[in-house]
């Protein structure tokens, strides 16, 4: 692998499990809208795919209001619990220590509220471990746009960045902004279709990163 001076990250199921609230959230919402609740899986596979999205994806109701309250109940119900209910996923934080230890810049870009990841990481007592978040609210396109990443890498004066994420979205994000890929199996993407993407390696687990 080459020596990169930068590590970004996607946060949902590549470091962190926040399967939970996420659900919990959604069907919240969805009873405030006097909606049929989404199914679990239905649910789980639009992580990573910005909110107003994966309304329209799950009802196929567009409407600017019904979006607007979705996202307003959502977030009503996901300040009282995710923070508190969101993990790691397997070694993630050691990851992350590791590569810090070695002077590595560490950033996160996540179709995920950005304020949100830095509570998550300040409970998580992580915060310490990333340098910079970009999330919704930093960007004017979301990914698989890549302003994120040309943002984060700008902040950070990377050079020779690597960007490591669990879905196909990372994966176009990547491709989009001619930046090196890893992938992680720990989302609901498939090895396959992460393979299909141009990539330095597809792992199982996070912790392969320091293996390569």
């Amino acid at each position: 692998m080459k020596n990169y001076d930068a590590y970004i990250f996607d946060f949902d199921y590549t470091l962190a499990d926040a399967t939970n609230p996420i659900v919990e959230s959604f069907h919240y919402a969805f009873d405030k809208l006097n909606l049929k609740r989404a199914s679990y899986d239905d649910i789980v596979n639009t992580v990573g795919i910005p909110l107003g999205e994966a309304y329209t994806l799950l009802t196929g109701d567009k409407s600017e209001e019904s979006i607007s309250l979705f996202k307003k109940y959502q977030k009503e119900r996901s300040d009282q619990i995710t923070v508190k209910e969101t993990v790691f996923i397997g070694e993630a934080k050691k990851v992350l220590q590791t590569l810090k230890s070695n002077d590595k810049k560490i950033g996160i870009v996540s179709s995920r509220w950005g304020q949100r990841i830095n509570d998550i990481l300040v409970n998580l007592d992580a915060r310490d471990l990333v340098d910079i978040i970009i999330g919704t609210e930093h960007v004017e396109k979301y990914k698989p746009n890549p302003e994120g990443l040309f943002k984060i890498m700008d902040m950070m004066d990377a050079k020779n960045a690597l960007y490591i994420g669990d879905s196909y979205i990372d994966a176009e994000t990547a491709q989009n902004a001619k930046v090196d890929f890893v992938g992680v199996t720990t989302g609901t993407t498939s090895r396959e279709k992460l393979e299909s993407y141009p990539n330095v390696a597809v792992l199982d687990d996070i912790a392969g990163l320091l293996e390569i």
